[in-house]
């Protein structure tokens, strides 16, 4: 079987075609493909024809015999395939092709996600079978949300001094729920050490994305 190299992109990025002999070896190619923010991948590029002396050129019109899309699991395969403007049995061309693998980099960049493309083209006679090969990055988990500075209001039987430190949040401390909440005891805890009942409530304000100003409102009852 001989293989040959593809022209992959729209953009003119370019392969160096190698025939192996016209015998049974082969040539691997490697090109590259570049989605959204600089993330690259070297796909192995396969042309490959059992009936034909050469591959054809990037706008003979060919036969799509088979799409295999592989590894994607974050962007759903019915988005991907609304926006490939074609399906198996149409005639397509090489060039058509790479247009249709930009058209789904397309849909990985507005859904925010990162991925490397890979193509391989086998030409057999008039059909070609494409298989694209998707590596997604692994999915951010939730941005961390980071304290800026803790208040303490309604507090008139207890120092906000005591309160502090009785407390572990503290500017750029980390705020999770059980952070929040172990907080939340340890002011109830101060109280009850000196025999005021209050009640605990916090006020979060975000004044930039992933930060918070923690203000602790205390409601004290009369008469402890």
């Amino acid at each position: 079987m001989t293989v040959f190299s593809s022209r992959i992109s729209r953009q003119a990025v370019r392969s160096t075609y190698g025939l192996a002999s016209r015998t049974a070896s082969s040539l691997a190619l490697a090109a590259t493909l570049v989605m959204g923010a600089g993330v690259m991948v070297a796909p192995t590029v396969f042309a490959s024809s059992a009936f034909a002396a050469s591959a054809p050129s990037a706008d003979t019109p060919l036969t799509l015999k088979t799409l295999k899309i592989t590894g994607n699991s974050q962007v759903a395969t019915s988005d991907i395939d609304a926006a490939i403007p074609f399906h198996v049995g149409d005639t397509v061309t090489q060039t058509q092709i790479a247009a249709g693998l930009q058209d789904v980099m397309g849909v990985y960049k507005a859904k925010n996600v990162g991925a490397s493309f890979g193509q391989k083209l086998k030409f057999i006679g008039k059909n070609v079978e494409v298989e694209w090969q998707i590596g997604e990055q692994a999915a951010a988990g939730p941005a961390k949300l980071v304290v800026d500075s803790v208040a303490f209001s309604g507090n008139k039987k207890v120092s906000s001094d005591e309160l502090a430190a009785a407390t572990k949040l503290r500017p750029g401390s980390e705020v999770t729920n059980e952070s929040v909440s172990a907080d939340q005891q340890a002011i109830q805890g101060v109280y009850k050490a000196k025999g005021v009942s209050a009640g605990i409530g916090m006020t979060p304000n975000y004044p930039s994305p992933n930060h918070v100003v923690i203000t602790w409102t205390i409601t004290e009852k009369s008469g402890d």
